[in-house]
Order: structure tokens, then C-alpha cells, then sequence
């Protein structure tokens, strides 16, 4: 048994003794700073630092040139999707966003992401924000339905904890997305990421927005998972 081997399997034991439980190191605040008319969802899926998700959690590590490397439980691993990551943006401290639709943009303060959505906002100044306690560690999903027809919606990814986040992914319905990362200068503790993808309401749907089964997940530039996780409802 060479080095690497017996490496690995004293990662294996010890992931087996470790239960990993999902946890919040903090209370999760969201505040909407206006009535949402029922159409955003905040999902908050706790996260745990990066070696725990790597040796118990996810089991791979997400490379550039390679796709994902297992390092554990092959079938935990995060969808990666075709083609390159979109690359990461930095703005300054309340700077408007676009997001890629008319009157559609965001914008990051300290510890807060501010979303401008058309159909509550129209062309005014206004935007929802979403806000976390200090101190916490979780990768969090906002979606914005996007009426009158839904045919599509706005995925917005919140991670906040250790590490830098290079690149964001999520899963919806089996078809992985690269988001696009936006942060503050520096190193805020926090990054965002956004897509638009499939809707997950239609027009004559009364259900709230299903988000069961959606997988997020966050890296740093080497490709180190810092979270991940599916949501269970």
C-alpha cells in the first residue's frame, strides 16, 4: 500500500466516524423590504467548510480541465455543466448590476445582495434585500418567478462563509448551469451568483414554486467544493 493509498484510507475512516448533520452556525435573517406578491422563495441549505464537504459531504473536486475528480461517494458528486464557467465579476458597494432582462439588476452591500425585479419594481428604484447574521456558513437560493408567461426565472445563489468563491453551479431537473459569480472587492466573507433557467411555475399552476431535488454548489479558484447541497423541499 503506497502513501496515497493509505492517505485516502484514513480519510475513509474518519468520514465514517464523523456524522456530518446539516447545520446553521447562526440564525438566517431574510428581509423584503416589500411585499414580494408571493412570487420569490429564499431557501437557505446549511454548508459545512470545505475538507468536510470533500471528505463526507460531496466527494469530488471540480477541475478545469478534467470535470469533477471523485474523492469520495461518486454518485454524491455535483453535476458539472458543458463549457466554460462565465467569468466572475467584481462591483463596488452599491453599484447596479444588470442581470441580463430590462429593469432587471442587483446590488451587493456588506453582508446583503439587493435584487431589482421588473414585475414588482418596474423602472423605479426599489429592490428586495436578503440579509444573513454574521459569523454563519451556508450556500442559500433566491428565485424570482418572471410573469406574465414564466417561461423562465431567476436562480440567485448566496454563499457565505470561508474561501473565496471562483465558481458557482446549480442543477435544475437533471440540466446543470454555471453561474455567473459576482462579489465584492477583496475577500467580503460572501459571494452571489446568478442564471436564468427553467421556470419552475406556469401561469395557470396555483402551487408555490417547487424547488425539491435543485443541487447548489460553490468553489474556490482550485476547484475545491466550499459548499453544496439538494434541496429537500
Amino acid at each position: 500500500m503506497d502513501t496515497e493509498d493509505m492517505v485516502r484510507g484514513a480519510l475513509r475512516d474518519e468520514a465514517a466516524r464523523v456524522a456530518v448533520a446539516d447545520w446553521s452556525a447562526g440564525p438566517v435573517r431574510v428581509q423584503v423590504r416589500r411585499q414580494r406578491r408571493g412570487r420569490r422563495v429564499a431557501m437557505g441549505a446549511s454548508a459545512v467548510v470545505a475538507a468536510l464537504a470533500v471528505v463526507a459531504g460531496t466527494g469530488a473536486v471540480l477541475s478545469a480541465q478534467h470535470g469533477p475528480q471523485a474523492v469520495g461517494p461518486a454518485s454524491q458528486a455535483p453535476r458539472v455543466p458543458v463549457g466554460p464557467a462565465p467569468e466572475a465579476v467584481a462591483v463596488e458597494p452599491g453599484q447596479q448590476l444588470p442581470l441580463g432582462r430590462q429593469d432587471w439588476w442587483m446590488q451587493l452591500k456588506d453582508r446583503e445582495i439587493c435584487i431589482h425585479d421588473a414585475p414588482a419594481y418596474g423602472s423605479g428604484p426599489g429592490c428586495g434585500g436578503y440579509s444573513w447574521a454574521a459569523d454563519t456558513t451556508e450556500i442559500t437560493m433566491q428565485y424570482y418567478g418572471n410573469p406574465p408567461q414564466y417561461h423562465e426565472g431567476l436562480y440567485n445563489l448566496v454563499y457565505h462563509g470561508p474561501g473565496q468563491v471562483a465558481r458557482m453551479t446549480i442543477e435544475v431537473d437533471g440540466q446543470a448551469y454555471w453561474a455567473t459569480v459576482a462579489s465584492l472587492p477583496g475577500n467580503p466573507g460572501y459571494a452571489t451568483g446568478y442564471v436564468w433557467g427553467p421556470s419552475r411555475k406556469t401561469p395557470d399552476d396555483p402551487k408555490a414554486y417547487p424547488l425539491e431535488g435543485i443541487k447548489l454548489a460553490a468553489y474556490d479558484a482550485q476547484g475545491r467544493i466550499l459548499a453544496s447541497k439538494t434541496l429537500s423541499s
